[in-house]
């Protein structure tokens, strides 16, 4: 009976360790040496928690583990010494498929997450309303 419920245990166990993924990547575009003065800051893209935060290392580079999968997560770049966020990347969704990116380049040129974030959720309702005024005429 032992032998049946340990068999039974360690399967799951394993299923629960693969249900994790990481996010890994660099912020060297935008930190300025020494990098000891920016961290990145991990939060939940649906209820904007911060999740956890990391400074960066010596290369410029961070990584957040045992992350949950089919969550949506933006990474923030933020300066310490300034204590100003410099900018956002994302969402990123990690999968049982992709429960791993090392490929997170923090790049402020680019369009700001929280930007697309919100014009796609203005756009969502602009055209609800627009479909709601067009059947009721």
């Amino acid at each position: 009976m032992a032998l049946v419920l340990s068999v039974g245990v360690l399967p799951a166990a394993a299923q629960q360790r693969a249900a994790s993924g990481s996010l890994a990547g660099r912020a060297t575009n935008e930190a300025r040496r020494p990098y000891t003065n920016y961290i990145v800051q991990l939060r939940d893209a649906e209820n904007a928690q911060i999740i956890g935060t990391v400074p960066l290392d010596a290369s410029g580079r961070f990584q957040f583990t045992t992350l949950d999968l089919s969550r949506r997560f933006l990474v923030e770049l933020y300066n310490v010494q300034a204590r100003q966020l410099v900018c956002t990347e994302g969402p990123y969704v990690l999968t049982a498929g992709t429960s791993e990116r090392n490929d997170v380049n923090i790049d402020c040129g680019a369009a700001p997450a929280a930007l697309w974030l919100l014009a796609a959720s203005t756009g969502a309702v602009g055209a609800i309303a627009l479909t709601t005024v067009s059947q009721s005429e």
